[in-house]
């Protein structure tokens, strides 16, 4: 690809269908549509006025965004596609430069803890609940076993308890791979349930920090991998396809390393959640500009089916962890930092996702996070 053009994915558009999903008609080859490239704040970008999944026109629908996090340069907008209801970056960096917004971005170095182990109420719960998941043995004893079993009807606890594993249920059977697995925290937990594990990561720190703790980590962009075909029983990939130029293409790289039987978890921002409607610019799921996509469950699942996939289901959740003090932040200030990942959530944030992981069993897509599970679809 030349500086001067950018991927697209063109198609015929996205027509409705009565299960609220949708497919993206078209040709099966990315387009390139060519365009010019100016400088942003230092960052090289061209207009991306036409949308990225259906190739219809686009409007702003929010304008004069800067970076709230992480101080990378550029004004960036978002633009809402009037046929599919698509959110994308406009501009958007060339291919050459998606590094840019990441250079102070963190994604490793700080220590943390495994989440299952301690002797507080929490992670005994924790324990108790991956016990009843399929993890059988993890719980220490009868009373984390009780609790596992009365978490089933408490479903924020068990949503947040799930989220430990990537809603990847037991027992451990074969070789999982993480793409975009940043510093190995998650397969770290993975490996010590006794799961077979792997790591795609394109951060080279991130990828050395997470082989510092003997993980397999394959460094490379996520696009261009040289994965194995037909190899891995799971694969997981959480919050990494927002980031990505070519969605389809992304979704295809993890499609040709499945196995026919295997299972592809995708975790992405819900662009119809009640958090983005209550918080509008404000909402930290936006993070320009390295979110480079705010999917729909029905566009995600487009996608998915464009490259191959057969979607099993597909859900949101209220589980996605410190957005709302973030938003808050940045409505009041225009910014919030990340530096600690070990911060604590507000009472107002925790308050916010028991509510929200209980509206979603009446308004099943208002969830701040799209989960979708996948299986091969040609090769099933």
């Amino acid at each position: 690809m030349s500086s001067g053009t950018i991927s697209f994915f063109a198609s015929d558009g996205i027509p409705g269908r009565g299960d609220g999903r949708g497919r993206i008609d078209g040709p099966s080859e990315t387009n390139l549509v060519n365009a010019a490239v100016v400088d942003n704040g230092g960052v090289h970008v061209v207009e991306a006025a036409m949308c990225p999944l259906c190739g219809a026109s686009g409007r702003v629908r929010y304008g004069q965004l800067r970076d709230r996090s992480w101080g990378a340069p550029g004004t960036w907008s978002f633009r809402e596609c009037v046929a599919c209801s698509h959110l994308w970056l406009d501009p958007c960096p060339i291919a050459e430069e998606i590094g840019r917004p990441y250079a102070s971005y963190y994604t490793h170095g700080v220590e943390r803890r495994s989440p299952l182990k301690g002797d507080g109420f929490w992670t005994r719960c924790r324990r108790g609940v991956l016990d009843s998941y399929g993890y059988r043995g993890l719980a220490h004893d009868s009373t984390e076993r009780f609790l596992g079993q009365a978490m089933r009807f408490v479903p924020p606890v068990w949503e947040e308890c799930e989220e430990t594993v990537h809603s990847v249920p037991g027992p451990p059977r074969g070789l999982l791979l993480d793409i975009g697995c940043g510093d190995g925290y998650f397969l770290r937990i993975m490996r010590d349930l006794g799961w077979t594990v792997q790591g795609l990561e394109p951060d080279p720190k991130a990828a050395a920090f997470a082989r510092a703790y003997g993980l397999d980590i394959i460094q490379s962009p996520i696009e261009r991998a040289s994965l194995p075909s037909n190899a891995f029983d799971v694969i997981t990939t959480s919050h990494v396809i927002e980031h990505v130029l070519e969605p389809v293409t992304f979704l295809s790289v993890a499609r040709r390393a499945l196995r026919p039987d295997g299972l592809l978890y995708v975790f992405t921002p819900n662009a119809e959640s009640w958090g983005h409607a209550m918080f509008g610019p404000s909402w930290y799921p936006l993070e320009p500009p390295r979110h480079l996509h705010i999917f729909r469950p029905r566009n995600l699942v487009a996608c998915a089916e464009r490259a191959g996939l057969q979607v099993v289901d597909v859900r949101t959740t209220g589980r996605l962890h410190l957005f709302f003090d973030a938003s808050v932040s940045i409505h009041k200030t225009g910014q919030y930092r990340f530096d600690d990942p070990t911060i604590h959530a507000s009472v107002f944030d925790r308050l916010f996702r028991v509510t929200e992981n209980l509206l979603v069993h009446v308004h099943p897509y208002a969830g701040e996070e799209i989960v979708m599970r996948c299986t091969n679809a040609a090769r099933g």
